[in-house]
């Protein structure tokens, strides 16, 4: 599809689950990463409809705000339920990680050692075993966490457990955490397993500290 282009930071954080989307549906799509030297003119451009990135330019659009990009996407390629109570389930997992990603973030900034620690040691093990629990609901947990075939649960969830704990520079440090809930740790591989495109982009992706 020509004239994909994704704007964001050249960090993971907002932007990295929309780059996994279109990776694994396979989209080429300009990866622009903004310079934080450049983000004051590219703002005043009016590129960005609520003054903040990412934006996703695609079909004519000018998509903003994380969350409702990578809804459109999963509801463009096919990766929403069709069943009200599917669409809950998909969606209140998808929510429970932006409060994980937004404690933690929280944590990080106050830039305490002892709120930091408090978070992994105590907060993080508390969220996989709720999350590990809502996979096992469907399919005993060999599966994806809704229904028989990969949604935007399994995306957002995947992406937060690599880039959170498993990806190199942190899985020596938190391989423990991952190890203590097998079934999410089966359910990351099972998810590389599925798509070489992933497994070639996470290898070959430019790294960043978050």
């Amino acid at each position: 599809m020509a004239g994909v282009t994704l704007y964001y930071f050249d960090l993971y954080a907002r932007g990295e689950l929309i780059r996994m989307i279109l990776t694994y549906q396979g989209i080429e799509f300009n990866d622009h990463r903004v310079a934080f030297a450049e983000w004051p003119e590219l703002s005043s451009s009016g590129l960005a409809e609520f003054g903040q990135l990412p934006v996703l330019e695609i079909d004519g659009l000018k998509l903003v705000e994380s969350r409702s990009i990578a809804r459109y996407l999963c509801q463009k390629y096919g990766y929403y339920p069709s069943d009200v109570t599917d669409v809950y389930w998909v969606e209140s997992i998808c929510d429970l990680k932006e409060d994980i990603y937004a404690a933690v973030a929280k944590a990080i900034w106050t830039k305490d050692h002892e709120t930091i620690a408090k978070v992994y040691d105590e907060d993080i093990p508390w969220w996989l075993q709720k999350i590990e629990a809502r996979l096992l609901r469907n399919n005993n947990g060999d599966g994806w966490f809704v229904g028989n075939s990969i949604t935007r649960a399994d995306f957002e969830i995947f992406e937060l457990l690599w880039d959170g704990l498993l990806r190199p520079g942190l899985i020596e440090k938190y391989s423990a955490l991952i190890a203590a809930t097998p079934k999410l740790d089966a359910f990351v591989k099972r998810f590389l397993e599925n798509s070489q495109r992933i497994r070639e982009y996470l290898e070959s992706r430019p790294k960043c500290d978050f």
